[in-house]
């Protein structure tokens, strides 16, 4: 199979097992498995932080209903919005804005850090505004995380391998379920150490 929007690579599976001392086949169908494994560790910690690692591909368009004038938080977004437009009459007549010139997005340092966008802060002299009606704010472009966090790479690992030693016998507490949609992993499966880089991005949103 292959694997989608995940946060690690089946490679990266077998490199991190092999330096941690263990061994890997070349059984075609276990690859398959491990690659389930994965995605559904990556798709657990979608769930379990509330937010995504990766970008969408193509544009899509998030509404937003402003509590402040001039400040407001957004959705990860992955680089530059296409467009952001405001409401400014509470009839879902939306007007462009433009960045630097009406609004900035923060964390001002987020390109530079491998961060996504997560806020929009109107320059207020500029006479715009964010208009206090729902949905009085969209925003058209790729949203996610501009690349995956290391850390959430590792906790991808270790979840997958906590995993995968369940199935295999080598952990007692694993309770894995597979159904016809895929691997179901609970919060016991996580080891440690994955919980911790979860809360920290938890605690993002």
């Amino acid at each position: 199979m292959t694997i989608t929007n995940g946060y690690a690579t089946l490679a990266e599976y077998k490199a991190w097992i092999t330096m941690r001392g263990g061994s890997i086949g070349t059984d075609a169908a276990d690859d398959a498995v491990i690659e389930l494994l994965i995605e559904g560790a990556s798709r657990t910690i979608d769930r379990e932080t509330g937010t995504r690692f990766f970008a969408d591909s193509v544009d899509k368009t998030r509404y937003y209903t402003p509590k402040d004038e001039y400040f407001i938080k957004i959705d990860p977004l992955s680089a530059s919005p296409t467009t952001v437009s405001v409401d400014y009459s509470g009839t879902r007549s939306y007007t462009a804005i433009t960045e630097g010139t009406d609004f900035d997005l923060t964390p001002y340092n987020a390109a530079l850090d491998g961060q996504p966008y997560t806020g929009i802060e109107i320059i207020t002299t500029t006479g715009a505004y964010l208009p206090i009606f729902n949905k009085g704010l969209k925003v058209v472009g790729k949203f996610g995380y501009p690349s995956t966090p290391k850390d959430i790479t590792q906790a991808t690992l270790e979840i997958a391998e906590a995993v995968n030693s369940s199935r295999s016998g080598q952990n007692a507490n694993g309770r894995i379920t597979v159904t016809q949609a895929g691997i179901v992993i609970r919060p016991e499966e996580i080891p440690a150490t994955a919980q911790r880089v979860i809360m920290h991005y938890r605690g993002m949103v």
